[in-house]
């Protein structure tokens, strides 16, 4: 692609740590080959590589063609057994989506499919949705191949898109909306989450934007426009008048300035830009705006000001749960044989794909790391690198939870895991050295990839330490391993 005229970070003093920090924030972390070749590319051409996206597809699930077979606008009319087989099977299929999902997202082959994918979980956050209302797995399926298929694309189609996608709709409870019998839901996440931000509308514009809306619903899986609810009378909204439906409602937002401006600094907070000034902000708002909202353009101007490249950017974000799980089993290219671990992770951690709190998605920050969830980070830290349950979480028949120790839910899951026999991690340590030798060069290999930023000095004598402990009593291979695991359980590893 063609990178437009902008103050661009200078290649003279492009280094390791600003390709591994271009690496961490544009996907799920650099590998060392990775990092090493942006290095030698300098940060245009590294840019630049970054909207070069593989050609990826996505598995059709199994189960999809069940959905599409059963007539479920009669699902009512099933007797009570079968209409629970069905939601059983629902979450099943819900429940292998999610996996799905988190395993593409670690196999991303390039650090571009990587800001595709992170692109892709970020359109989820922004326009969260919950598989426990949808219901419907074939929805939430379509739902994530609308965000893949346009993650670096047009804001423009995306919210257009969002406005007919059929799990959006029954999310925010659209179906409901009649005419005569108005529902605000959608019109008002439509604005104030979505595109434009509180204080850029008035209740007035809701209830007109909910009129233009009335009859767009999914029938039921796919977008349908019922005539019959929809109201075509005259609407007033954001100054503009006449018999406008929802089509009409997303182009005039489209047209507000405060578009541009909020959707611009939604990505600054997602990549973690900050501080950045007000100067900066007004210039990548004009950009953006003038691209007819190119997503690409935006994101290229961000990675490519040097500004993103200042040492209080550099390692002040903290990881979520799916950057955290996600990039870990993508750097270090684990092999797998249980699913179940990622899933337990993210749970105990707070973020499940398809699960938000609530419809402003995950509020992320410091909000990651309360005692309970900096404990199950520091965990599974030890899983990978030991490749075993702790005993101390272990759950054990007959006996009561111990202080400290997880939920009920995360219980069940460990012994769900523990039921499918070892969980079969293995990875290469090797793959992560350049000199490493020595324990001291080896360490230093280690940190350079896997720690934003390093370690105090007492900190990094107590890793070498255990290290040369465990040298003398397994290979070097497990070794490394169980060393890689305990700078997982250092403030480094928990922030990019």
């Amino acid at each position: 692609m063609n990178i437009p005229s902008l103050n661009k970070v200078d290649q003279a003093n492009w280094t390791w740590e600003k390709a591994k920090h271009l690496l961490n924030r544009a996907g799920f972390g650099g590998r060392r080959d990775e990092i090493d070749a942006f290095v030698q590319a300098g940060p245009e051409e590294s840019v630049n590589k970054l909207f070069q996206f593989t050609e990826r597809t996505w598995k059709q699930p199994d189960w999809l063609q069940d959905y599409i077979t059963i007539d479920l606008r009669k699902v009512h009319r099933m007797d009570e057994e079968r209409r629970k087989e069905l939601m059983r099977e629902g979450r099943k299929h819900m429940r292998q989506l999610q996996q799905e999902w988190v395993r593409w997202l670690y196999s991303s082959p390039t650090p571009a499919d990587m800001l595709r994918d992170k692109m892709s979980f970020f359109w989820h956050g922004h326009f969260a949705t919950s598989a426990q209302k949808v219901k419907l797995p074939p929805l939430i399926y379509q739902q994530v191949q609308f965000f893949y298929n346009n993650a670096a694309g047009s804001f423009r189609d995306l919210l257009h898109g969002i406005s007919r996608d059929p799990a959006m709709l029954r999310y925010l409870d659209n179906h409901k909306n009649r005419k005569g019998k108005p529902n605000e839901n959608f019109a008002r996440e439509l604005m104030e989450l979505f595109s434009l931000g509180q204080g850029n509308y008035t209740e007035k514009d809701v209830k007109e934007a909910a009129r233009a809306f009335t009859g767009w619903t999914n029938d039921p899986l796919s977008f349908k426009f019922r005539r019959r609810q929809h109201d075509f009378g005259k609407k007033i909204f954001l100054g503009h008048e006449g018999t406008l439906d929802g089509e009409d409602i997303v182009n005039i937002i489209l047209q507000q300035p405060a578009c541009a401006e909020f959707m611009t600094r939604k990505l600054l907070a997602y990549f973690a830009f900050d501080p950045v000034s007000e100067e900066v902000v007004a210039g990548l708002v004009s950009d953006f705006r003038n691209s007819d909202y190119d997503t690409s353009m935006l994101l290229s101007n961000i990675f490519l000001h040097p500004d993103f490249y200042h040492e209080s950017v550099i390692g002040n974000q903290i990881k979520s749960p799916v950057q955290l799980v996600v990039g870990t089993a993508r750097t270090l290219a684990l092999e797998i044989e249980n699913d179940e671990l990622f899933s337990y992770a993210l749970r105990m951690m707070g973020q499940v794909p398809y699960l938000p709190p609530n419809v402003k998605g995950w509020p992320g920050g410091r909000a990651w790391i309360d005692t309970s969830r900096l404990l199950t980070r520091f965990t599974f830290g030890e899983i990978v690198g030991s490749g075993e349950i702790p005993t101390e979480i272990a759950p054990a028949r007959g006996r009561r939870r111990k202080p400290g120790k997880p939920k009920a839910g995360g219980d069940k899951m460990l012994r769900k895991m523990m039921r499918k026999g070892r969980l079969g991690i293995e990875f290469d340590p090797d793959l992560l050295l350049a000199n490493g030798q020595t324990p001291d060069r080896a360490l230093t290999d280690l940190e350079e990839v896997l720690l934003t930023p390093a370690m105090t000095a007492p900190e990094r004598e107590v890793v070498l330490a255990n290290y040369k402990k465990n040298l003398g009593k397994m290979s070097r291979h497990q070794a490394l391993q169980m060393m890689v695991g305990d700078l997982m359980k250092r403030p480094g590893f928990q922030l990019c």
